[in-house]
């Protein structure tokens, strides 16, 4: 059994997969499985991975590829995480990469003797991209969740987590992962800081959507009490009056 799932949702990504692959084959650490779940590709994308296998298989990494009409990017993270085998889990959307060292240090870190095995979910740190060049690097602590989106692209689960909690809530189109950790924390999941950058993000992903993104970020703030009924109400007056404005001003 591997130790470590990883998991990258694709449709219609054959121009941006190969980075993603690519940091995978250069992993330090090779104990772990690689599962892609494609929502029925159009262009090249499953004929591009296949192409990688044999680079898999000298690594000794299992590939395992199912492609489906799914339900959205968190459907097919949730089929992944249902068809995972490793102790840890890891989801890589098909433009972002790991480091390297990405699966290595996650895996020390996770059974270092003071992680309980059973109930985290550990997180690093995100460099940004966006044209080709650093954008910013975050770093938002787990102290910070009721003030901000974590950065989900480091974050490695524990499989029992995933067992015992569920996965991704599908009413939630845009910041689904956001939720799930919410819901996490707030049940006594353990949320466990790794000092190194893990993962790069490439801006303009499904999060893109300014007024989507804060939707559903000032409805999960409520749901968890983060904020309150009022300012919630507050916030999304703004929003709605923001939205108004735009259509106003791209118009003329």
């Amino acid at each position: 059994m591997p130790k470590i799932s990883i998991i990258t949702p694709t449709y219609n990504s054959e121009n941006t997969i190969e980075v993603t692959i690519n940091a995978l084959l250069r992993q330090t650490f090779s104990d772990f499985e690689y599962i892609i779940i494609d929502g029925l590709s159009k262009d090249n994308t499953i004929a591009k991975i296949e192409s990688y296998i044999p680079a898999f298989e000298q690594k000794g990494v299992k590939v395992t590829i199912v492609s489906e009409k799914d339900k959205g990017v968190y459907d097919a993270m949730n089929k992944g995480i249902a068809l995972a085998k490793g102790e840890l889990v890891g989801i890589t959307n098909s433009d972002d990469w790991y480091e390297d060292n990405a699966l290595e240090v996650m895996w020390n870190r996770f059974t270092d003797g003071k992680v309980d095995r059973s109930n985290s979910m550990l997180y690093g740190i995100e460099r940004v991209w966006k044209n080709g060049k650093v954008y910013n690097v975050q770093r938002r602590g787990s102290a910070f969740i009721s003030e901000g989106v974590m950065p989900h692209s480091t974050f490695f689960v524990s499989k029992a987590v995933y067992d015992k909690y569920g996965a991704f809530d599908l009413s939630v189109k845009i910041l689904a992962d956001y939720d799930f950790i919410s819901r996490c924390a707030g049940q006594g999941v353990v949320l466990e800081e790794v000092d190194a950058i893990i993962s790069n993000f490439l801006l303009g992903g499904i999060s893109s959507s300014y007024f989507d993104f804060y939707k559903d970020y000032y409805t999960i703030q409520l749901k968890y009490n983060y904020i309150t009924q009022k300012r919630y109400k507050e916030l999304m007056f703004v929003l709605k009056i923001k939205k108004i404005l735009s259509k106003f001003i791209h118009r003329w």
